[in-house]
């Protein structure tokens, strides 16, 4: 389909004067997960990816995407007027445009501050204009723009939480203390949501409001939000220790601030914006990250235990999802949104289910191949036999955030398949066992997952864990686990949630991923490892048994031993009957 609309954003810059613009996929809260109306990117490319960024010029556009959407840019961008390249080029890319004499337009509100002063000090290494473009060029051109949609917001109590919205901010108003700062400013969605143990589905399948919070050391935080949104019990809970006031009041953050304050920010995770209004203040800036990041990844008792719940829960519903996908008797009728639909269902009648977690991935043959394979709901595939099925999906549960996803083989696997699932299940398996010191950061054990595939000269291009968050995003920074390359890293504490999830792809034909999430847990002294919370059969029938070590095999068997004994008390007996089966020793 012919792409007018880049035609029409190079002639706006024409207009205006700006050689070229950087179009970030995300909105003013610097989300993963963002709500229609800032779907930009989208709109100008018809790439509609999780993650990725664009920059138009006069006369050319070039889409930057990383290994996981490839081939889905290439299946919807128009190849004759915009370029794809990979991620790790747009550095490259951003250094070629910032010549003397040239203007370069972007939005402020959608770039981090830590993104804005490097290109500042690029533009003026370079003699380069920068172009702080308000309002937004691409906004200006969107005819049909959603309106900005605002949820009910509700309480999340803290037989879920763990913690007293009023103890979590004690320890973040000691932290600035600490620090030297007098103020801070926060604009995280998950971070404000967990902080004061509230929640709302302004963004869908994460349970966030959009808000903005200033915390003082010496006064009442402020609180900007939908007010109308609250119910009566909220708003006064939140106001014995909040001030409260309408989210379209946040240009006024700073406005009646004491001159030459330090204000704090997380300079990788705040808009620009609101550092240039702190500037414009005459207040001063100061770098500090997010005090919620670290106590919210380090997951307290109580989220542990409910996350362990809600896997459990979820566990049930993957396996009967599994039982009736192998027991169909014509599974050539079903298709990948039929069949995700099924393990809706299945999720929908458990208890304290709230929604699912992320747009669930369904897939069957060459579609696997696709990490982040979207369904086109006009045309679903058809499931086949003898075809690998992929579902990677999730639940928000009021207890607990899930994601897991199972490979399975409908029919006859052939013998590559069943070699490519084995050592992607060594991989998995290989991180699952793993003993680490503490100090170790995600970065230095990635490796273990990849090792059985590189042997082969096969790899994934994507991370192999990503963090899990309590009632709130399925990607949850800072924790991960990936290569040095990809992301920055942290160290690896006890509570921590991540996902293990090695792959294999093969582009036109299938993809393998297996995942479980994991928690990080002390072992001896000074010593780490993991606690496995996912609980589904992993097929056997794609496992090569002679290909696993001793300890290899060990694990296999008893994990689907745990399998048997914590989910069949949940199923009917001929799924119990079927479940024995599937998981008895290799």
């Amino acid at each position: 389909m012919k792409n007018l609309k880049i035609i029409k954003i190079q002639q706006k810059l024409i207009d205006n004067e700006i050689d070229s613009l950087i179009i970030n996929r995300t909105d003013e809260f610097l989300n993963e997960y963002i709500p229609p109306d800032a779907e930009r990117l989208y709109w100008a490319t018809n790439f509609s990816g999780s993650a990725g960024r664009a920059i138009i010029s006069q006369n050319t556009s070039t889409l930057f995407v990383d290994g996981r959407y490839t081939f889905q840019a290439n299946e919807q961008i128009d190849k004759n007027v915009i370029s794809l390249s990979h991620w790790n080029d747009y550095s490259q890319e951003l250094n070629k445009i910032f010549n003397k004499n040239k203007c370069i337009g972007l939005d402020p509100m959608l770039h981090s501050i830590e993104e804005v002063i490097k290109i500042i000090e690029l533009a003026k290494k370079n003699e380069t204009t920068l172009n702080f473009t308000s309002p937004n060029l691409i906004d200006e051109l969107w005819q049909d723009k959603p309106k900005r949609q605002y949820s009910i917001i509700f309480d999340h109590p803290v037989n879920y939480a763990g913690i007293d919205a009023l103890d979590k901010i004690d320890l973040f108003v000691e932290e600035l203390k600490n620090n030297n700062l007098d103020s801070y400013f926060l604009s995280s969605l998950d971070s404000i949501a967990w902080l004061l143990n509230i929640r709302a589905d302004d963004i869908l399948h994460t349970p966030l409001a959009f808000s903005y919070l200033f915390i003082s050391a010496e006064s009442k935080p402020v609180l900007y939000l939908s007010i109308e949104k609250l119910n009566t019990d909220l708003k006064n809970r939140l106001s014995d220790f909040l001030i409260l006031k309408p989210i379209e009041e946040i240009e006024h953050v700073f406005k009646n601030l004491t001159k030459n304050i330090q204000i704090g920010f997380d300079y990788k995770n705040t808009s620009y914006f609101f550092y240039q209004l702190a500037l414009n203040n005459k207040l001063i800036p100061a770098n500090l990250q997010n005090p919620c990041l670290i106590p919210k990844a380090a997951k307290n008792e109580t989220e542990l235990e409910g996350s362990r719940k809600a896997h459990l829960r979820d566990g049930v519903s993957i396996t009967k999802f599994l039982y009736w996908l192998k027991n169909h008797d014509s599974i050539e009728k079903e298709n990948e949104i039929s069949v995700a639909n099924k393990l809706l269902s299945f999720r929908q009648s458990n208890e304290l289910f709230h929604s699912v977690s992320f747009e669930s991935i369904s897939a069957i043959g060459k579609n696997a191949a696709l990490p982040h394979y979207r369904t086109d709901k006009n045309n679903p595939v058809s499931l086949t036999n003898n075809s690998i099925y992929l579902s990677d999906s999730g639940g928000q549960y009021y207890d607990g955030t899930t994601d897991i996803t199972r490979t399975i083989i409908l029919g006859k696997p052939s013998k590559e398949q069943i070699d490519r699932f084995t050592r992607v299940l060594k991989g998995h398996i290989n991180l699952s066992n793993h003993t680490f010191q503490k100090g170790t950061k995600g970065t230095d054990i990635d490796y273990l997952a990849r090792e059985s595939l590189q042997e082969i000269n096969c790899d994934y291009d994507h991370g192999t864990g990503h963090g899990i968050g309590s009632f709130l995003s399925v990607h949850e920074a800072p924790q991960r686990i990936s290569k040095k390359s990809m992301f920055p890293s942290v160290e690896l504490l006890p509570g921590m949630i991540l996902s293990n999830e090695p792959g294999y792809y093969k582009e036109g034909e299938y993809g393998i991923r297996i995942e479980n999430i994991i928690v990080v847990k002390e072992d001896k002294e000074n010593q780490l490892n993991f606690e496995n919370i996912s609980w589904a059969p992993i097929d056997r029938e794609l496992i090569d048994s002679k290909m696993l070590n001793k300890e290899e095999l060990n694990w296999i068997n008893n994990y689907h031993l745990q399998v048997f004994e914590k989910i069949s008390g949940f199923l009917t007996l001929e799924e119990k009957n079927w479940l024995l089966d599937v998981t008895k020793p290799l």
